[in-house]
């Protein structure tokens, strides 16, 4: 039993137990409080009773979604370095004028409208810039209807929020207003009362919405979408070809809903980033928690076509990031996507092999053996750089760099290697030995190469007749030898 506030914990003689410490309840209707066995809700939850929901004052509405990696301990979460940058800024048209607009319907009719209502159409601006041009603007493919529907469209005072229509008009209709706004570059006319619409008529009405409005929609109106239409939206409108300014502008609009605190919203904006294959989509990915989604953003910066920007924001990420598994994620990047030899890329990797995180120190380590050349004397200098470091894990990471990246510098690795062994930690003498090992195994390898290619010309030699190689007699250019 729950009882009346002010009575002290307790066990009554039924065993119950009364504590006045529960959070008190709020019922809608005229429920004022619900008691004993009746209430079937738990402590911090939602229940319905009778057609009432049951809240508890101390219940939150749910938080966004932490999708980020978590930062290292001690170490602040700083501003993202991979946000995508906006498609294209609004652009400040000024104030209206008070002048005249014709338009001329595709069967002739014109209409006068005021320049205000039309001040967002660039075309409108130039018509009403140029004091010399005075005619009507024809609209070939826009019949009479279109035209004042769009106009009625554009005008506040008669706007609703039901649609204003839009579920009543046919196909052919439709294409004819969205070549009209788009003609008059003022397609933002159509999201509100076509979002009302998408959420009155979902899934029926998706299908002959073009790819380009749903775009806008999603940049624009995902607030007002319902959460239906919003996902199937985003699982579609990836697929659709966009050239790189609508591409940034959709990883722009999509990147707030993967910390959704609707469930269905975060799961559909995450799929649609891994589908996405434009690289703004996958360096928001490098920043996700999920493994997986770092690893498909790996992948995708790997094979796609390098550039120095992609190569910039990686590098940012790698080198400032709050987080080790992003700095990861990132060096492992750079070893696909920079050119070898690149000289910021290079210094970047050559400052993470003194990282914090083993796993950093790994990534940046196979990196700088992937873009670090051969017998490269910048990197080489980087690199010994770490070698000679006072951290033993430094050490060892940059030691295994240099024996790759350096072959003519056999002395000098062995000579550093045996320097290791000889002294400091017990896992550094051990990365040593196994650089030593490694150097030796390649020797070897070397020559039982060589042994092996001698062999085979001897039996290819002697199965011609012909002595082996070391056996052979002087050839025909030689001195002859004496007679006996």
């Amino acid at each position: 039993d729950i009882g009346s506030a002010g009575a002290s914990p307790s066990l009554s003689r039924q065993g119950s137990w009364v504590c006045s410490e529960l959070p008190k309840l709020q019922v809608g209707r005229m429920a004022t409080a619900a008691r004993g066995p009746r209430m079937s809700a738990a402590v911090g939850g939602r229940r319905m009773r009778g057609g009432r929901r049951i809240k508890f004052e101390d219940e939150s509405p749910p938080k966004p979604y932490d999708w980020r990696c978590t930062p290292d301990h001690g170490k602040a979460p700083a501003p993202s370095a991979a946000t995508p940058k906006a498609g294209r800024a609004e652009e400040d048209v000024g104030e209206p004028p008070d002048g005249i607009v014709k338009l001329q319907s595709a069967e002739g009719e014109v209409f006068e409208v005021r320049a205000a209502l039309l001040w967002a159409s660039s075309l409108i601006r130039s018509v009403v810039a140029d004091p010399g041009l005075d005619e009507e603007i024809p609209l070939p493919k826009a019949p009479t209807e279109i035209v004042a529907f769009f106009l009625r469209l554009c005008d506040p005072s008669r706007r609703a929020d039901d649609g204003l229509g839009l579920r009543d008009i046919s196909e052919e209709e439709f294409g004819g207003l969205i070549w009209l706004a788009k003609l008059l570059d003022m397609q933002r006319v159509l999201l509100q009362p076509l979002a009302h619409l998408v959420n009155d008529e979902f899934p029926d009405v998706h299908v002959g919405i073009p790819a380009e409005m749903q775009m806008l929609l999603v940049r624009h109106t995902s607030d007002t979408l319902q959460s239906a239409a919003l996902c199937h939206i985003l699982r579609s409108v990836v697929h659709a070809p966009m050239s790189k300014m609508y591409a940034s502008g959709i990883v722009l609009a999509i990147t707030p809903m993967i910390a959704s605190p609707d469930e269905n919203v975060r799961a559909a904006a995450f799929e649609a980033l891994m589908n996405f294959r434009v690289v703004e989509a996958k360096l928001v990915l490098l920043e996700h928690r999920d493994f997986g989604a770092r690893a498909n953003a790996n992948r995708f910066l790997r094979e796609a076509t390098r550039s120095e920007e992609t190569v910039g924001a990686v590098l940012q990420l790698a080198a400032n990031h709050h987080s080790f598994l992003v700095r990861e994620a990132a060096a492992k990047a750079l070893g696909g996507i920079a050119s070898v030899g690149h000289e910021l890329a290079v210094q970047t990797l050559a400052d993470l092999l003194a990282d914090e995180a083993r796993e950093v120190r790994e990534a940046a380590s196979g990196a700088l053996r992937d873009i670090g050349g051969t017998d490269d004397p910048v990197v080489i200098a980087a690199v010994i750089r770490q070698v000679l470091s006072e951290d033993w894990p430094v050490r060892s990471a940059a030691l295994v760099v240099l024996a790759a990246i350096a072959p003519s510098k056999r002395e000098l690795v062995e000579d550093l290697a045996t320097a290791m062994q000889n002294g400091g930690a017990t896992m550094a003498k051990m990365a040593a030995a196994r650089v030593l090992q490694s150097m030796r195994s390649v020797t070897e390898l070397r020559d039982n190469t060589q042994r092996d290619s001698e062999e085979q010309h001897d039996d290819i030699a002697g199965a011609n007749g012909s002595p082996p190689s070391s056996l052979a007699g002087p050839r025909w250019g030689d001195e002859s030898e004496e007679e006996d």
